[in-house]
């Protein structure tokens, strides 16, 4: 699976988490590169944070799925990490995610609970333990 546009695992390439082939000369090297993905044999292509018209262009031109992850609705499917979807993390928040939940202020309570609990003695009780 080849993966075009922001790429996390690269940030210290590009400096920056920001939107990435916004410019023409950036968007013709992405769409070339998809293209090689597809010619290499790559069974699909993610496009992370790129405009949204950009995403459907690809889309349209290429013959293996586009998934998109803030790359607009005309790809062919989209992804969100989990753990941004659900609520997990707080301090992120781009444009493209949609929380469905905020556990995170759930998770946070409980593991204080726990915390509380071990070092008050109380876990494991007697009907915790073998």
């Amino acid at each position: 699976m080849g993966h075009l546009g922001l790429t996390p695992q690269s940030i210290y390439q590009f400096g920056t988490y920001a939107v990435r082939a916004k410019e023409e000369e950036e968007a013709e090297i992405l769409m070339r590169n998809a293209r090689l993905l597809q010619d290499a044999g790559c069974f699909s292509i993610v496009l992370e944070k790129i405009p949204a018209s950009l995403g459907k262009e690809v889309a349209a031109m290429l013959k293996i799925p586009v998934i998109g992850i803030g790359a607009g609705g005309g790809v062919d499917g989209q992804v969100l990490v989990m753990h941004d979807m659900l609520g997990i993390t707080r301090n992120f928040s781009p444009r493209f995610l949609r929380r469905y939940l905020n556990l995170y202020n759930e998770i946070s309570d409980a593991t204080k609970n726990y915390i509380k609990d071990v070092k008050d003695r109380d876990f494991p009780n007697e009907k915790e333990q073998y």
